[in-house]
């Protein structure tokens, strides 16, 4: 399972408030491909203009969520557990691109997300050397592991990429469902939650970005990903979103930062839904 420390995690941050200039990325599904900085032919920089297409997603809403909207207990916040951030080689982008540089990205449009959402909570980022303690690593990572590769749904993990595509059934579905959380899985959300004294999680299970060169004006880019928002003191699934989508540049800003961008609007409407007037179908 992938970890983040905070130490890396500043690193990111520090490489995407900057801007930092780097060139040729290279292919990557490690967790560190920061590409060459001080690059001297940097694209314009400014705001994507993107055009969406081809479209699917999966979201499954617990019938009670809107209850934990009005919490003021702590919601912690994990690092994305497997991110694959992919970029032909040769191609020349700007702001640094690596699993890293895309997990922040995410985690950053999440922060304002959930400040709208949960507006008198506590937040706090379940980091290494933050809300968790260095020697509870191994621990947390564990506890992790058995929460995302445990059986939920048909025999399925959080972690098969293929079932959760299969749900979209290539177009826009939603659920409004109360789902029976296996014994293990509560078992450790429970655990985390009493260890770190938080009431509900966010984890985003996986993200994958593919840098597309060609598409569009500039450049574009495939987004894949699965994120989830739990009870962990109860046990409860409370929100899953699995979401792909293609975006293409209509301007001559590249596609260098921001991926997570149009992901985070979407997200955002969903979690605002209301889960009595979707109809199941």
């Amino acid at each position: 399972m992938r970890w983040i420390s905070w130490f890396r995690f500043s690193v990111a941050l520090g490489v995407w408030v900057l801007g930092a200039c780097a060139g040729n990325g290279q292919s990557s599904g490690a967790k560190d491909s920061p590409g060459d900085f001080g690059c001297e032919d940097c694209g314009e920089q400014g705001e994507m203009e993107l055009e969406i297409f081809d479209e699917r997603k999966f979201v499954e809403m617990h019938p009670k969520i809107t209850e934990a909207f009005r919490t003021v207990s702590t919601v912690g916040s994990f690092p994305t557990q497997k991110v694959f951030a992919m970029c032909p080689e040769g191609s020349k982008i700007c702001h640094s691109f690596s699993d890293d540089a895309v997990d922040f990205d995410l985690a950053h449009f999440e922060d304002s997300l959930l400040a709208g959402r949960f507006p008198e909570a506590k937040r706090e980022q379940m980091l290494e050397g933050l809300r968790i303690p260095e020697e509870d690593s191994l621990w947390i990572r564990e506890a992790l592991r058995k929460i995302l590769s445990t059986a939920l749904v048909d025999g399925k993990s959080l972690l098969d990429t293929a079932f959760w595509k299969s749900r979209t059934d290539d177009s826009e579905i939603y659920s409004r469902f109360e789902r029976e959380i296996p014994r293990e899985i509560r078992r450790e959300l429970a655990a985390v939650s009493k260890r770190y004294n938080v009431r509900y999680l966010t984890i985003p299970v996986f993200v994958r970005v593919e840098i597309l060169p060609k598409l569009g004006k500039s450049g574009g880019f495939r987004w894949m990903s699965l994120w989830t928002l739990w009870d962990a003191r109860l046990g409860n699934l409370l929100f899953l979103s699995y979401e792909e989508f293609g975006a293409k540049t209509k301007s001559r800003i590249a596609p260098e930062r921001h991926w997570a961008k149009p992901f985070a609007e979407r997200l955002g409407k969903d979690i605002l839904l209301d889960p009595q007037k979707i109809e199941n179908h």
